[in-house]
């Protein structure tokens, strides 16, 4: 005898993937229950930035609005390398701190959609209902349960599902805060920089405004026990001036104003994914280098094409067996977007890594191309002196120099 589930979706986990979920399933009207142990989502360091692309897909799910007077718009981003200014764009650029990113589209979701506040047993998932048991002894039924329980879950085991791993410690992230050592404006108001060594094993620093600090994250290619990570956790002046002793010519001598906060992260994918009633989504089914700048692309992905592409046809007919859950994974835009993140996430890697004749060419041609342009742009025109401005004068935005 078949039996009635009392929710549409269970949705385990409200990270940005889940919080996300249930705030668009909410204004559809989907039957929801959310669950999480925690009302408010904690400091963690994750993404900080939100890229072009990934504000488009904030607006496409209806949620960019809700987020807007707590990021901070970066209008202007710079880029350089071996103390100079490469290029300035104009980007359509957020900073934000992860944990007020994912409170704030907490904060859309409907009040139809059910909280639980608790964490997760144990899942049954089936093709005609799928049972979740929470700690507390509650057991809620759905027709679907939506894994969103990120990088740290221990549930994946109790399903069966096994984590393919690419690469452990693939790249290292770090972040804190900083200020101008005499108190000026950076001549920026967002620096992207690129490692000026193969040694240094930097792939790039950023610089850009959240709330009312200058932010940094940092990204290399270490692993959390080697020297350079505790002497950086000790010293982290001294040491970035050491990795990058460049830098200054376009920060000026700058001050760590904030703890610092790291992360070593795996690549990782879910084998076999596939089971009647369960879809995974974000970083519980595939983890993304932070360095690529493709981590919100993909979880905002993953919940368009399951919410807005799949889950309204499938909740039209009976079941939810193997064959509906199939289409999400192979839906075109999810496959693209997954294989362009390890994609890119291996090319940023040999590109700063490798040692490869034909990577060490790639990473000589910038710097080629460079110098080549710049003896061209002196014999076409005479040479343009740029005077940095002094300390008496209001810095302002930073463009690249003849």
């Amino acid at each position: 005898m078949s039996r009635s589930p009392e929710w549409d979706v269970i949705i385990v986990g409200a990270g940005l993937a889940g919080a996300s979920a249930a705030a668009v399933l909410g204004k559809k009207g989907v039957r929801v229950v959310l669950v999480d142990p925690q009302e408010t989502y904690p400091p963690c360091f994750k993404a900080e930035k939100i890229e072009p692309d990934q504000s488009l897909l904030f607006r496409k799910l209806g949620l960019m609005e809700g987020l807007l007077p707590h990021i901070r718009r970066i209008n202007e981003t710079a880029t350089g390398n071996h103390g100079r200014i490469i290029w300035v764009k104009n980007l359509d650029q957020y900073g934000t701190y992860y944990e007020d990113m994912v409170n704030h589209v907490r904060r859309q979701i409907p009040a139809a959609v059910e909280r639980k506040r608790d964490r997760v047993q144990s899942i049954v998932p089936g093709s005609e209902y799928s049972t979740v048991t929470l700690m507390g002894g509650e057991t809620i039924t759905a027709r679907l349960v939506v894994l969103a329980s990120g990088t740290g879950s221990n549930l994946h085991a109790g399903l069966g599902l096994r984590k393919r791993l690419i690469r452990a410690n693939h790249s290292f992230a770090l972040a804190f805060n900083v200020a101008s050592d005499d108190g000026e404006r950076f001549p920026f108001e967002s620096l992207t920089y690129y490692g000026e060594t193969f040694a240094s094993r930097v792939s790039y620093i950023t610089f850009f405004p959240v709330v009312d600090v200058m932010r940094v994250n940092f990204f290399v290619y270490r692993s959390p026990g080697e020297e350079w990570v505790k002497q950086f956790a000790k010293a982290p002046q001294q040491e970035l001036q050491r990795t990058l002793p460049k830098l200054t010519r376009l920060t000026g001598p700058l001050r760590v104003t904030s703890r610092i906060v790291m992360n070593a992260i795996d690549l990782y994918q879910v084998e076999d994914p596939i089971r009647p009633g369960l879809v995974i989504v974000g970083d519980a089914y595939q983890t993304a280098c932070p360095a690529t700048g493709r981590g919100v692309s993909k979880v905002l992905t993953d919940v368009d094409v399951l919410c807005s592409d799949c889950l309204p046809k499938w909740l039209a007919t009976p079941g939810m067996g193997a064959d509906k859950i199939a289409r999400y994974y192979e839906h075109p835009r999810k496959q693209e977007c997954d294989t362009n993140a390890l994609r890119e996430a291996e090319y940023s890697r040999a590109l700063v890594v490798d040692p490869a004749l034909h990577w060490r060419i790639r990473r000589a041609l910038p710097r080629a191309k460079r110098v080549l342009s710049n003896l061209v742009t002196k014999v076409l025109r005479p040479l343009t002196i740029v005077r940095p401005p002094s300390k008496s004068q209001n810095r302002g935005s930073m463009r690249p120099a003849a």
